[in-house]
């Protein structure tokens, strides 16, 4: 916030009008007026006393703030975007220009402008070739220094935008380079670097990637299934917790998932409802699963990612899947079901 609308606000807040301000500090009503529209500054020697009656300090009077809150980044920002959709991409970036430099050090300020310049350009494309292509400068230049900074947030958004713009381009060698410096735990590594293979001719190992992302992903899906069938069973939703449960059947199946991720939840559930008979059919099912090695070239959706010497190691959860069993208070009734301990002990003793 610039002096002229610290003043002026400040006087509002505090219920002051020009010429009362103006009698505190020993001014005319027209200099304070003046001031308010930024057409003339206080004397130097009135801005201790003007600080004092405005109930701030001598930094926040003027101006000297080295950069900008978050929440001030997300209000500029929500209004940068509304200016470019009712004004046009030349009006956005001038405001865009003047903000920067009003705060020349904020990374997240930079990064939070080029993407909804970018995202304006795309979408409400106005101006000269000229003007375009100097936009587009604009915005390289502020990827590139956000690709810089300091703040992991700022940074990685910037490397994710850049790797993308070389890849689209062909610039590949800069598109790898690129790449070496985005952190390995960014969620979108696996997905860019089989863009930029594919782009390179490499299309076995981009389909590695990818398949194994979505196998990853297709897990994620379940664990969170899972976790809202366990919430809703605590607040016991019972009509939810079956929906959910169907859902996670029908993603594991659709996902091509192996069978014993697909059967976890139905069990849960038939666990919850106490229905032995369903939950003892589930159970050996999902031991069979657990049992037999799984191959990815059996499902086309992973027929790309090469098959482990140990199948996967499904067996290896067999044993701890059936302590867990034990353990669990709520399937305690199954004890009293008929062929549960022979189900059980079966498995107990295959040898895996």
């Amino acid at each position: 916030m610039k002096i002229n609308d610290v003043i002026r606000t400040r006087r509002q807040a505090l219920g002051l009008t020009q010429e009362a301000l103006a009698d505190k500090l020993g001014v005319s009503a027209p200099a304070v007026n003046k001031w308010e529209r930024a057409l003339n500054y206080p004397d130097i020697t009135l801005l201790p006393a003007l600080a004092r009656t405005l109930g701030v300090d001598l930094n926040t009077l003027l101006s000297f703030q080295e950069d900008m809150g978050r929440e001030e980044i997300a209000r500029f920002l929500n209004a940068l975007a509304e200016t470019g959709r009712t004004e046009g991409c030349a009006a956005a970036f001038q405001m865009a220009q003047d903000k920067l430099r009003e705060f020349p050090n904020s990374d997240l300020l930079s990064s939070g402008a080029a993407g909804v310049l970018e995202g304006l350009l795309a979408l409400y494309p106005s101006g000269s070739e000229a003007e375009q292509e100097d936009w587009r400068q604009t915005l390289s230049a502020l990827w590139e220094r956000s690709a810089r900074s300091t703040d992991p947030q700022v940074r990685e958004t910037a490397l994710h935008t850049l790797i993308s713009r070389s890849i689209a381009a062909g610039d590949l060698d800069r598109a790898e380079a690129l790449l070496s410096q985005l952190l390995q735990s960014h969620p979108d590594r696996r997905a860019l670097t089989a863009a930029l293979r594919e782009k390179q001719g490499r299309q076995e190992e981009a389909w590695v990637l990818l398949e194994s992302e979505l196998f990853q992903r297709a897990h994620g899906i379940q664990n969170v299934l899972f976790q809202m069938l366990d919430l809703a069973a605590e607040e016991g939703d019972r009509e939810r917790a079956r929906l959910i449960s169907d859902a996670a059947s029908r993603a594991g199946t659709a996902l091509g998932l192996p069978g014993y991720a697909e059967l976890s939840a139905p069990l849960q559930f038939a666990l919850l409802e106490r229905d032995g008979p369903r939950a003892l059919a589930l159970l050996a099912d999902l031991l069979e699963g657990l049992a037999a090695p799984w191959l990815p070239a059996d499902c086309p959706l992973y027929r790309h990612i090469p098959a482990k010497p140990d199948g996967g190691a499904p067996a290896t959860l067999l044993q701890p899947m059936l302590d867990l069993l034990e353990a669990d208070p709520d399937a305690q009734f199954l004890k009293n079901v008929p062929g549960y301990r022979e189900l059980l002990g079966k498995y107990r003793n295959c040898g895996l």
